[in-house]
């Protein structure tokens, strides 16, 4: 016995280390994952890159599934997905070509317009900084010089998006061909992957169901918002006589994307034109029809196209475009608020889950999903809070009971 005390007693010692050793060989590893990920960064960024395509083709697949399903309801395409599926995008692409056939007339004879731009700007940086020395401020405005003008610093960038258009086209053309197989095969890729899960089924589908309602009708809405507003600014812009109003139309409709700051940038600098270049009297009507077109997208489009899908509250969509700006720039900013609607979905289900109740996928008789019966965590939390604590109550004792 006495033989064995040593052995013991170094065990003994040696066994309040174990926790630290193994917290440091943790720390170890996630060292060695973050210096691997850094050496293989640029394998991660292309394989992301490639992801991205899916990700973009899946979402176009989301907002066409329903009319293609509506053509295939008919009888000419009945048992002809792929030509219905075809048909649809040569008609899209066919409206897209009018569009910029229409818009690009009007873009080249404002484009003409722009060797007056910078003369103009460049009086009023003049006028500004006149201003600014009688009032005895001391700030120097840097004037742009005649070999390096506004018309030279458009010019370059003119050219650097010439110079990515080659790679651009060939990622739209892949976003296109992907979606095409989705839009064919997506329901038989979906279950063949839900093999995948045994046992696991209910949150395959939960989870396919979530991210589907969600970003579809968001994308959906996003989209349909950006129409608007674009059409909405283009139009009212050109009756009042502002410049570049269609360029400030397809800068808005794309600016819309970034939800809740896109289409008031579009519209300040609308109003920034029009102020500049046509006087206080135009800019004031830009400033109404700016107002005009938020009130319509905040209290008329806002709740009825996206409202459902997110539900989430402004200052959490806020705080989510900012964090995904801030992590992932123009991308974070675009996936930012989806996100933390998935979010918003996922914790309800799992807030659900803990109190025991069920996460039903709909609300009606038929199966069909629809939005608002999903969970989300505020409404969860707001519901428990409007029922209060449950208290138990006495229960009566007969006669006979002591």
């Amino acid at each position: 016995m006495a033989s064995h005390e040593p052995g013991g007693q170094l065990s003994r010692a040696w066994r309040h280390l174990d926790r630290p050793v193994r917290i440091l060989v943790y720390l170890l590893i996630a060292l060695s994952v973050v210096m691997l990920y850094h050496q293989s960064e640029y394998l991660v960024v292309k394989v992301f890159n490639v992801f991205l395509l899916f990700v973009f083709a899946a979402i176009i697949a989301l907002l066409l599934t329903p009319v293609i399903d509506r053509m295939e309801a008919l009888p000419i395409f009945k048992g002809h997905r792929v030509v219905a599926v075809i048909l649809l995008y040569v008609v899209i692409i066919g409206l897209v070509a009018g569009v910029i056939a229409l818009v690009t007339p009007a873009l080249i004879g404002q484009a003409k317009q722009l060797p007056a731009l910078e003369t103009r700007a460049i009086a009023l940086v003049r006028d500004l900084q006149d201003a600014i020395d009688n009032a005895g401020i001391p700030l120097k405005l840097s004037l742009p010089s005649a070999s390096g003008g506004i018309s030279t610093a458009v010019l370059g960038s003119v050219l650097g998006i010439l110079t990515g258009t080659l790679g651009t086209l060939i990622n739209i053309l892949l976003v296109i061909v992907i979606s095409i197989y989705l839009l064919v095969e997506g329901r038989q890729l979906i279950a063949s992957m839900r093999k995948v899960f045994p046992g696991r089924e209910e949150v395959y589908d939960f989870t396919l169901v979530a991210v589907g309602t969600t970003v579809g009708q968001y994308a959906r809405g996003q989209l349909i918002m950006s129409f608007v507003m674009g059409a909405y600014t283009g139009l009212a812009m050109t009756l009042i006589g502002v410049p570049y109003a269609v360029v400030l139309g397809i800068l808005t409709f794309f600016l819309e994307f970034l939800p809740l700051i896109g289409a008031p940038v579009g519209m300040g600098v609308a109003v920034l034109i029009a102020l500049a270049f046509k006087g206080p009297l135009v800019g004031l009507l830009a400033l109404i029809i700016a107002l005009g077109g938020h009130a319509i997208e905040a209290y008329i489009l806002g709740p009825r196209v996206t409202g459902s899908a997110t539900r989430i509250h402004p200052l959490v969509a806020m705080a989510a475009l900012l964090i995904g700006a801030e992590l992932a720039g123009i991308l974070g900013a675009l996936f930012g608020v989806p996100i933390a609607a998935l979010a918003n979905v996922f914790l309800g289900a799992l807030y659900r889950a803990r109190r025991g109740e069920g996460t039903p996928l709909s609300a009606s008789p038929s199966g069909e999903v629809h939005a608002e019966a999903l969970p989300r965590l505020s409404e969860e939390i707001s519901e428990v809070a409007e029922e209060g604590p449950i208290v138990d109550k006495p229960v009566p004792h007969t006669a006979g009971e002591r």
